[in-house]
C-alpha cells in the first residue's frame, strides 16, 4: 500500500481533501470535506474491459445513500483515468445539494489526477 496523492483545495466555499492510495492492481480513493476522513458512501468502480470502447465504468454501491449520483460519477471517472478498479470512500458533511457540489469536486478530481499523471510520466 502506497499513498500516491494527498491534496486539498477550497472550492465554492468549502474544502475538499483527497487521498489516493495504490493497492495491488487497484486504488483506494478517499474524498472528504473534512480533514479527518470518514467512511461515508462506499462505491466500487471498474474501468471498461476493452480499452478505447466508450462503455461506461461499472459501479457498485456498497453502502451509503447520501451522495449516490456524485459517488458514482467520481468512481467512474477515477477508474477510467487510472485504468484500474477504484474503491471510493466519499465522506461529506456539508449540507448542499448534490448538483451544487458535483461539478467542483469532479473538476478537482480531474485536475489532481491529470497533474499526478503528468508527474508520473516525467519519472
Amino acid at each position: 500500500m502506497k499513498i500516491l496523492i494527498e491534496n486539498n483545495e477550497k472550492v465554492n466555499g468549502f474544502n475538499i481533501y483527497m487521498t489516493l492510495i495504490e493497492l495491488h492492481k487497484s486504488y483506494l480513493l478517499l474524498i472528504s470535506d473534512q480533514e479527518d476522513m470518514g467512511i461515508g458512501d462506499v462505491t466500487l468502480g471498474s474501468p471498461p474491459i476493452i480499452e478505447g470502447w466508450k462503455s461506461t465504468s461499472t459501479s457498485f454501491k456498497l453502502f451509503g445513500v447520501e451522495n449516490k449520483l456524485l459517488s458514482t460519477i467520481i468512481v467512474e471517472r477515477a477508474s477510467s483515468i487510472l485504468k484500474a478498479p477504484v474503491l471510493l470512500l466519499l465522506f461529506l458533511k456539508i449540507k448542499k445539494k448534490e448538483e451544487e457540489i458535483a461539478k467542483p469536486i469532479v473538476n478537482f478530481l480531474n485536475k489532481t489526477l491529470t497533474k499526478w499523471g503528468e508527474k508520473k510520466k516525467e519519472l
